[in-house]
């Protein structure tokens, strides 16, 4: 009696217990992921601000710089240039707007040439090796022979710049014009310094905007200035050892790093957190309010689930079930059993054609004359059609799988795998004895009626004697009177021949018959366990000789040459069935071979006496080398074969064999001819005389 389920007790608690734990966790890993995708967002907007005023800061000093360096070819091309030739030549740079304070050139380190002159007369004549507060920076910018940024610095004339300098060198009397050239051999004229107005440059670059909103600090990449006139700084100093977003500047002449954050530091949640942790809490009580509906619907989903798949288990077939996309949905090990495949592709999800691709590539299935591709194809194929299918599986192992799809109205279906290899081979093995049987009745009825019908003749032609034509001259001579005594005796003695000649094909076609009886006997008594084998210890010859002697002649008749070495002494067998054995053996040899020869081979080898019998005939194909030994088998199985023979021979041979503790083997080449191996052994066998086994129909 099954029990109702119920969501309540302790089960239950646990259930709330671990969904409260479970929701709890997830809400508090929901706010984090806010939380960080807040701060992530913030950073980005600010990494997007930050490019801006880094591309404003570029922007300016690169066209700066152009003018810079412009000026300064100018200065070393004109290294004697006057105030007004000066002036003239910064009207003319376009690069040069409100921004610029001065453009100014120190030969010899001296301010003489400065554009406008009148509003910066302060700075006029100002010699940068006695200025203690910029003349460090121009030694930099001299030792490393390019152009510098400083700031900001306090100017002659009053205010704060951005001041850009450039080195200028006297021109030599045999300077190259193309190519580079090394500065370092130049003589230096002076220098060339731009002054850009400090607040004006923060304006319009972005960064005062910007430093309502971000602590910002911008520095070179690798050093650690005290003094302002070296390099060009900007912010607070403490962002150096704390989380930024960091941009680097592309100059050419500098490595600098803008490193911002929102001002007083990152925030630690949204300004809205707390609206979206109540909502999570909301969406929290929600979920575990439908739990306990959910609980039970899947509690009784579970159950029958488990059921059916416990029924599903429990089937002694394989069964399997497909979506309507041929994705696996169900399987039970018992189908997995049968066609070997691995664990992970019998997962829910995995596509028939994945399946079937497995089977084949590990030899499963066999293709036969198609390749794998046309025959993976073919396959889906059937199985795509939407209605039920019946089909015998074989497998290359052997095994042959009965396989029965119905489809569901879903478009899914299911499908039962049965193993019927016994049935089907007992099906096989008796349509084939069955077969066999009937050749075999077509062959015997053909064997018996031969002698038979040999035997009623020569009856018939005995019968009437009178009618043979020695009869019929003796007669006629005897009712003329003319006979006389010597021909009278001649044609009674040829009269007795015919009669003699008609008596011995009678007798041979009555032996034939006895033999075909008697195998006919010799298996019912081995089926049934009445045949009686009295083994003792024998001379070879005396197996041997009998055998020889009776077929000697059948050969020398087909024009074989048939030799015989001996080289054994005594076995342990019984003499008239070990005849048997060589007879039927040598006879099958001389039978179906048509040229060449038949050898028989006799030599002890350890505990036993083989006979081996050669021939040089047609030979046995390798499939069916084990058949040949099965009752009613015959390779050639046609009533009117060229050989003759019931196709008993062989396998009463092998019993009478294995009856006196021996055995019979037989290896062959197609077109080269075969050897039949009869064993015996040279003492008593403990299991000689004992019923052989059956002899397989």
């Amino acid at each position: 009696m099954s029990k109702r389920t119920h969501i309540g007790g302790a089960w239950a608690l646990f259930a709330f217990f671990s969904a409260t734990i479970i929701i709890t966790y997830a809400a508090g890993r929901i706010d984090r992921l806010l939380s960080d995708t807040f701060t992530y967002e913030l950073r980005a907007k600010s990494h997007l601000e930050m490019l801006v005023i880094r591309e404003n800061f570029e922007q300016i000093i690169h066209e700066k710089m152009l003018a810079l360096r412009e000026l300064a070819v100018f200065l070393g091309e004109n290294p004697f240039a006057t105030q007004k030739d000066f002036s003239l030549r910064v009207q003319n740079i376009r690069e040069l707007d409100d921004m610029v304070i001065n453009v100014a050139a120190a030969p010899d380190l001296v301010v003489r040439l400065i554009h406008p002159l009148e509003p910066n007369i302060g700075a006029f004549g100002l010699n940068y090796r006695t200025n203690e507060a910029q003349y460090p920076g121009i030694e930099r910018m001299l030792s490393v022979g390019t152009e510098l940024m400083a700031g900001p610095v306090d100017l002659v004339q009053g205010g704060q710049g951005v001041i850009l300098r450039a080195p200028v060198y006297w021109p030599a009397p045999d300077a190259v014009t193309e190519g580079e050239v090394n500065e370092s051999t130049r003589r230096l004229w002076g220098i060339v310094s731009l002054v850009l107005d400090y607040q004006e440059f923060l304006v319009e670059s972005g960064i005062r905007e910007a430093e309502e909103r971000y602590d910002m600090l911008i520095r070179p990449a690798d050093a650690q200035p005290t003094n302002n006139a070296l390099l060009f700084t900007y912010g607070d100093e403490t962002l150096r050892d704390v989380d930024t977003v960091k941009l680097e500047f592309d100059f050419f002449f500098e490595e600098w790093v803008l490193e911002a954050r929102t001002k007083g530091g990152w925030p630690k949640v949204a300004p809205d957190q707390w609206q979206k942790r109540a909502m999570i809490a909301i969406a929290g009580l929600m979920l575990l309010g439908t739990l306990l509906y959910v609980l039970q619907v899947s509690e009784r989903r579970k159950r029958a689930e488990a059921l059916l798949s416990s029924g599903i288990e429990a089937l002694n077939d394989g069964f399997v079930m497909f979506d309507a996309q041929d994705r696996l949905l169900l399987s039970n090990s018992k189908y997995k059993e049968m066609y070997d495949l691995p664990s992970e592709l019998l997962r829910r999800g995995t596509p028939f054609e994945v399946l079937l691709r497995s089977g084949v590539n590990s030899k499963q299935f066999p293709v036969g004359r198609f390749d794998e591709a046309e025959w993976i194809e073919r396959r889906l194929a059937v199985h795509r059609q939407s209605h039920t299918l019946e089909t015998e599986q074989h497998l290359a192992d052997g095994r042959v799988i009965k396989a029965s799809d119905r489809p569901l109205a879903d478009g899914s279906y299911v499908g039962l795998r049965v193993d019927v290899t016994e049935l089907s081979h007992a099906k096989d093995a008796a349509e084939a004895a069955s077969k066999a049987k009937t050749n075999f009745m077509g062959v015997l009825s053909h064997e018996l009626r031969t002698p038979l019908t040999v035997i009623m003749g020569v009856a018939q032609l005995s019968r009437n004697a009178r009618m043979l034509s020695a009869s019929k001259a003796l007669l006629k001579g005897y009712e003329a009177g003319d006979i006389s005594p010597s021909e009278a005796k001649r044609l009674l003695d040829q009269m007795y021949d015919q009669l003699s000649d008609l008596m011995n094909r009678l007798v041979q076609s009555g032996d034939h018959l006895l033999h075909l009886i008697n195998e006919i006997l010799d298996v019912a008594k081995i089926e049934s366990g009445s045949l009686v084998i009295e083994p003792t210890h024998c001379a070879v010859q005396d197996i041997v000789d009998p055998v020889i002697e009776q077929l000697n002649t059948l050969s020398s008749k087909k024009g074989l040459a048939f030799d015989v070495i001996q080289e054994a002494d005594v076995v342990f067998a019984d003499k008239f069935r070990a005849r048997q054995i060589l007879f039927n053996l040598i006879g099958n040899a001389i039978k179906f071979t048509d040229t060449g020869f038949v050898r028989l081979v006799v030599k002890p080898v350890g505990d036993v006496v083989k006979f081996e019998v050669h021939d040089s005939g047609a030979g046995i194909a390798e499939a069916e080398l084990q058949s040949i030994f099965e009752v009613f088998y015959q390779v050639d199985s046609s009533a009117t074969r060229r050989a003759g023979g019931t196709g008993m021979g062989l396998a009463i041979s092998r019993s009478l064999a294995e009856m006196q503790g021996g055995d019979l083997s037989v290896s062959s080449v197609v077109g080269q001819g075969s050897c039949f191996t009869l064993t015996l052994p040279i003492n008593a066998d403990p299991n000689a005389g004992k019923p052989a086994a059956n002899v397989g129909y």
